[in-house]
């Protein structure tokens, strides 16, 4: 399964993560959310989307706030920005499909989440030992996938005192912990923020037990020209080059 996150309107870096995935035998798709906001491609990443085999996906704040479920002033100003250009561009059908999702969703042992599983429509970011822990104690699932801080993180509960945060090499699996719970960061599609402006993503196989992140190249200039193009803010195409 392609676990992936926050895409963002980025549609070069969308095309990259499908080129790329579909050579690994992929079987399913999970996204955690944020399909769009900041990027100038929402139609045509949503549609993207929906065409995937087997794809399921939950909702992220930015969704929320283009499906009109949250206010966009309570973000950012460039975001909310994006955000309003993004509700007037959205056909009526794309806005329905992003009304549609869930907050969560849960597969066997595992919960599937855009931010913080335990109020995941009040987006906290999941980058602490509180907020990790939080999540953990409030759930039951071994496995909890999020995405929404754009960086790609495997946190361990060692114990009821202790958490393990570890930022992940690239191309290379990871063993899921048999014994201890884990919170599983995937990273982002569309807008890295750990200085490395390749998109971010994971493939969990179930029957390995392991979990591998990708780290892809794509046309980031592209995609830094059409949102300047698209007369939204400046600032949105600056960071796709640098991963910040």
């Amino acid at each position: 399964m392609a676990i992936f996150s926050d895409i963002h309107g980025n549609q070069e870096a969308l095309e990259a993560f499908i080129a790329h995935s579909s050579e690994l035998d992929v079987d399913q798709y999970m996204c955690l959310g944020d399909i769009v906001g900041y990027g100038a491609n929402p139609n045509e990443c949503i549609a993207m989307l929906r065409s995937l085999p087997d794809i399921r996906c939950v909702l992220g704040n930015h969704d929320a706030a283009a499906a009109e479920e949250t206010s966009p002033y309570d973000m950012n100003r460039d975001a909310a920005r994006a955000i309003l250009w993004t509700m007037e561009t959205l056909s009526r059908e794309n806005i329905d499909f992003l009304k549609s999702m869930s907050a969560t969703m849960k597969m066997g042992n595992m919960l599937f989440c855009h931010a913080n599983t335990y109020r995941p429509l009040e987006w906290y970011y999941v980058n602490t030992r509180e907020y990790a822990a939080r999540s953990f104690a409030r759930t039951k699932e071994k496995l909890l996938f999020i995405g929404h801080t754009h960086v790609s993180s495997i946190i361990t509960r060692k114990n009821i005192f202790s958490i393990l945060f570890e930022s992940p090499r690239e191309n290379s699996a990871v063993p899921e912990n048999e014994s201890k719970r884990q919170i599983i960061n995937c990273g982002s599609i569309g807008q890295p923020r750990d200085g490395d402006p390749r998109l971010s993503y994971i493939i969990y196989d179930a029957q390995e037990k392991s979990i591998e992140f990708y780290r892809v190249d794509y046309d980031f200039e592209k995609a830094a020209e059409k949102i300047k193009s698209a007369g939204l803010p400046v600032s949105l195409a600056l960071r796709l080059l640098k991963g910040v």
